[in-house]
């Protein structure tokens, strides 16, 4: 991988963060003359005078008292710090401790839906080109055509109903108490996957068959390939064949599909995370959203965005190590 392709990569991811800092900031902005108003709407019980001086402690209090592009100066100076800014809620939580707080419950249903999805869709995808044109391959074609019609929300609700309600093997909804009681014992390590099994399930399925379509079609596409066909008439297994020689030359669209599912695997679940009453960076998202706290808005996009940044430069990395004639063609 040259050097020069590497440095200019990152150059350009910087270059977008800080494009999408300055979205994320002005945008909800837009159309609000004063952000105290927001913070603190009128009260029928106070008087004109009143409101105006609680208004102007606001400002002082979350620096709204300063020209536009000052507090965009100071936005950009505090995030220099990893200091997200100061949530509306009541006691005035940092934003970033609050994504904290939240961050580890979406990824234990974003990694396990993930790993599950990529483990099994490489296999039966593989499977499924290995024995094209036989049950394993019509299997897969019937079930991407059925999947079409199944968001993740529907088979949430189905399996909401028929495990949770009615066989009552899993929980409908999540225990409120197992975020705060959560200790790192074996117990309560049980407790969470208990708790974490419809919502994880409900969202493999369709990343499993996701995955499996496009390892299929990589791996017929590259069968047919010069280099393919050489392999074989050396007389190579069939193992060697398909491992060191097919699969290799087919991870690029396997990599492109991670590399998307790495962008939305902070902010993928928020429906989900509804249905089940999980409390991750879904639901954080929507209480803010419910209650105009546009600072920690603003600190979940643009957490979400940086996370979307990273994962298109490690997928483009990927690429030229996969695939040295990317930097060929960027050098030219």
């Amino acid at each position: 991988m040259q050097k020069s392709f590497i440095i200019k990569r990152i150059i350009y991811a910087i270059f977008i963060f800080f494009v999408v800092l300055t979205l994320n900031f002005f945008i909800p902005r837009l159309g609000v003359d004063d952000p105290a108003e927001r913070y603190y709407p009128p009260q029928g019980n106070m008087s004109d005078i009143e409101y105006e001086i609680i208004k102007q402690v606001t400002r002082e209090q979350y620096g709204f008292d300063v020209s536009t592009f000052k507090q965009y100066t100071n936005y950009v100076e505090g995030l220099l710090r990893f200091d997200l800014g100061t949530s509306f809620r009541t006691g005035n939580p940092k934003v970033s401790t609050l994504i904290a707080e939240r961050l580890p419950w979406t990824l234990v249903l974003s990694v396990s839906n993930l790993v599950i999805s990529l483990c099994i869709g490489l296999i039966f995808g593989t499977v499924a080109a290995w024995k094209r044109g036989r049950w394993q391959d019509s299997l897969l074609l019937n079930l991407s055509t059925i999947s079409v019609a199944l968001p993740a929300f529907f088979i949430a609700l189905i399996l909401s109903f028929y495990f949770g309600f009615e066989l009552e093997l899993f929980p409908a909804y999540t225990n409120p108490n197992m975020v705060s009681q959560f200790d790192w014992s074996w117990e309560a390590i049980k407790v969470v996957f208990f708790n974490a099994a419809l919502p994880i399930i409900s969202m493999s399925i369709g990343g499993i068959i996701g995955y499996s379509q496009r390892t299929r079609n990589s791996v017929i596409a590259v069968t047919n390939e010069d280099f393919v066909l050489t392999a074989r008439a050396k007389g190579l297994s069939q193992n060697k064949v398909l491992f060191k020689h097919t699969l290799r030359n087919a991870m690029l669209p396997i990599v492109t599909a991670v590399g998307m599912s790495l962008s939305g695997l902070i902010g993928g679940a928020v429906i989900i995370e509804q249905i089940f009453n999980w409390n991750g960076m879904g639901t954080l998202f929507l209480e803010a959203n419910n209650t105009n706290d546009y600072p920690l808005m603003m600190g979940i996009m643009l957490f979400m965005s940086t996370i979307a940044i990273l994962a298109n430069l490690i997928v483009e990395l990927t690429y030229s190590l996969l695939d040295p004639r990317i930097t060929v063609g960027e050098k030219r």
